[in-house]
């Protein structure tokens, strides 16, 4: 839990009588109030180049005049101070939280609920809630919605605009309260009739202060409500609401993170590691430092009790961290601490201990059937969406193979428990011999959705289905080479032959790209080709199917960019592109490629380029030196996720995946293929391992 340090407020110059309502604390300790970080000395950085964009923690705020913040013909969602709940201009009764609201009015009398078109900032068009209620004595009503788990930590005030207005000719005895509920449930509540009761019909500012709400884990909120109980006589009024938030220092959401976090970049731009890169000649020492600033995101960009990973991290103006993690970002965690240590960046015994810390995160984790869910915030570790993928959990497993090859003892030992709790046949559908995307808990049954091609990331699933004896082996040739003949909607009609392996017929199907036979991935990005090859040698087993399919798409996809497309550089993939304050996570590709085919919208990813240190290493140095001498590109964990060719903007973002898959390249590129070689190790591997052998794509 995080602190704060609060300032000493006199609560009448907010809230006239406003007092502390005594709440259900049954069988839970006092927490102590939020106090936020000491702020250590340091050299300045130059505002530009910040890390930390506007961010500015050490703000100071003298009176509650916060609305006055923002100037009057602009929405409170553009301050960076704000973090609104809700403004009431949606059409729907849905918060700026994604959440609904919700009445509970059981004891109550007339309560009636509307959009009104008055706003109270006075903005156009604009709107607020309005509440209409008759109330006799010990009757009340709620409206109440989801916080989302939200981090508060640093916020100063809940601020809203309230107006509670008695109707002509009567008095108001009811009395309106608002209470903020944390994680563990405890409730604290505030009155604030004083403050929105108005006769003249004008708008009041209630504005608490944090330290209001003593007593609550601001770290993550769940629940804020409004409750009106009436007293004495009969209480007919109205209460509206509008412009609810919380306000702070700029970026509060991103400050309120940090609490929970190890480190954070100080840098935009590492100019200086960028031009120690471009004066390295040297091509293994290139990329080892390259590695060795890939490697600070797994060491920083993790939560201080858990040691979970984020799933990504933003530099620059708005800032942000995703406190949030999942099996494959914890996958790459794990095999990413083995290629720190093989690389040297770590002692054996470190990587030890900060595995060992990893998988007791994830025995304390929430599952389904020993598999992992799809995301958990890493504060908490609550699961944030109720689904399992089975290709997420795949990940997980390739890495807690890695980990048990790579530490024997303990270690291994834990590693084997998780792993052997995984039954991959869970996922998997007789009837077309294939493998689900996941298990939805809201639908209660797999998804309708299934993994069938066979060059896609998915197959790493396969190959460790196989190998564990959850999926039969015949369930390698089902598998589309390329997509049904009769799916008229694919980007060209395959050509092939059909041949038997294992008594299983199947089309062995390919297309033609640039005179090239390929076999395609579903959407054409390299990752697809690709990753699979963190894990497993395929040039080396597979020479005459996988080995030649993936070096003839490396190929295509570095000449698709210079020579086809006059791209500067290359490495076409999903990754993450910056939208407004926010960023999307874009699926890209070379539709050729693909069955499907992903879109090409200029988007380059640098992590795609050194998937491709198994195929084409000499290329991939090439493009990378380009990439730094041509872009701003380069930060304090390495390579930003993605560059857009069209406009020259850097994408100043890392994501968990797309950094350790650079990291786990790397270290196979200069130690011989280590990850690899404790993969393969296991005797999950060398089971599998058969289905590789004589296959001949073309």
């Amino acid at each position: 839990m995080s602190s704060r340090k609060t300032k000493a407020t006199n609560p009448r110059n907010v809230l006239r009588y406003a007092f502390f309502v005594p709440l259900f604390f049954l069988f839970c300790a006092p927490l102590s109030a939020a106090t936020s970080r000491k702020q250590v000395s340091e050299t300045p950085v130059d505002p530009v180049n910040n890390a930390r964009g506007s961010a500015d923690n050490s703000a100071t705020f003298e009176g509650f005049q916060v609305y006055q913040t923002v100037s009057p013909n602009k929405s409170l969602l553009t301050s960076p101070q704000f973090r609104v709940i809700d403004d009431f201009n949606s059409k729907e009764w849905k918060t700026r939280l994604n959440s609904f609201w919700r009445l509970e009015n059981g004891k109550a009398g007339e309560v009636t609920m509307e959009h009104s078109r008055e706003d109270a900032r006075g903005l156009r068009p604009g709107h607020s809630l309005k509440i209409g209620f008759d109330l006799k004595d010990r009757q009340q009503f709620t409206l109440y919605s989801s916080l989302e788990k939200l981090d508060m930590s640093q916020a100063r005030f809940l601020a809203m605009k309230c107006k509670l207005e008695p109707r002509p000719k009567t008095d108001l005895q009811a009395r309106a309260r608002v209470s903020l509920t944390d994680w563990t449930g405890r409730t604290v509540t505030r009155d604030i009739t004083d403050v929105c009761t108005n006769h003249d019909g004008r708008w009041s500012e209630a504005v608490l202060p944090m330290s209001f709400f003593k007593g609550l884990d601001f770290d993550q909120l769940t629940k804020i409500s409004f409750t009106v109980i009436g007293r004495g006589r009969r209480s007919r009024a109205s209460f509206s609401l509008d412009e609810i938030a919380f306000f702070g220092p700029n970026e509060m959401g991103f400050e309120s993170a940090l609490d929970n976090i190890k480190n954070f970049p100080k840098l935009v731009k590492d100019h200086r590691g960028k031009e120690e890169l471009l004066a390295t000649a040297n091509n293994r020492e290139f990329l080892k430092k390259i590695g060795q600033s890939t490697w600070r995101y797994f060491e920083e960009a993790a939560d201080k009790d858990h040691h979970l990973v984020l799933d990504h991290v933003k530099v620059g103006d708005s800032p942000m961290v995703g406190v949030y993690t999942s099996p494959t970002n914890i996958a790459m965690d794990l095999m990413g601490g083995v290629a720190a240590f093989e690389l040297g960046y770590i002692s054996r015994e470190e990587a030890q201990k900060r595995t060992g810390a990893i998988l007791s995160s994830l025995r304390g984790l929430k599952r389904w059937k020993g598999f992992f869910y799809n995301f958990y915030e890493t504060t908490k570790l609550s699961v944030t969406r109720e689904f399992i993928s089975s290709v997420d959990n795949s990940w997980l497993a390739a890495a807690l193979i890695v980990v048990r090859q790579a530490f024997p003892g303990p270690i291994a030992d834990e590693a084997s428990k998780i792993l052997d709790g995984f039954d991959f046949k869970e996922f998997y559908d007789p009837d077309t011999n294939h493998v689900a995307i996941g298990y939805d808990m809201a639908r209660k049954g797999l998804t309708p959705y299934h993994y069938g091609m066979l060059v896609t990331e998915a197959r790493t699933m396969s190959f460790i289905g196989i190998g564990k004896g959850d999926f039969p082996e015949e369930h390698w040739w089902h598998l589309y080479r390329t997509a049904p003949e009769a799916w008229e909607w694919q980007t060209q009609k395959p050509e092939g032959r059909w041949v038997t392996r294992a008594g299983i017929e199947y089309f062995q199907g390919y297309y033609m790209v640039d005179s090239k036979k390929t076999v395609p991935s579903w959407g054409g990005s390299l990752f697809e080709f690709l990753m699979p090859t963190l894990v497993v040698p395929e040039g080396k087993l597979a020479p005459k199917s996988f080995g030649k399919n993936n070096l003839t798409a490396s190929e295509i996809h570095r000449d698709y960019a210079l020579k086809e497309k006059n791209y500067p550089v290359w490495g076409i993939s999903p990754a993450a592109v910056a939208s407004g304050r926010r960023w999307i996570y874009g699926e890209y590709g070379i539709r050729k490629l693909g069955a499907k085919g992903y879109p090409d919208k200029g988007v380059i990813a640098p992590y795609a380029s050194m998937l491709a240190l198994g195929t084409i290493p000499d290329d991939v140095v090439a493009n990378l030196r380009k990439m730094l001498a041509d872009y701003d590109v380069y930060g304090e964990y390495g390579f930003y996720d993605s560059i857009n060719i069209k406009n020259g903007l850097v994408t100043f973002q890392y994501l968990a995946l797309d950094q350790g898959m650079s990291l786990i390249a790397i270290a196979n590129y200069l130690k011989n293929g280590a990850i690899q070689e404790y993969f393969m190790k296991d005797p999950i591997a060398k089971k599998s391992k058969t289905v590789l052998e004589g296959e001949s794509f073309f």
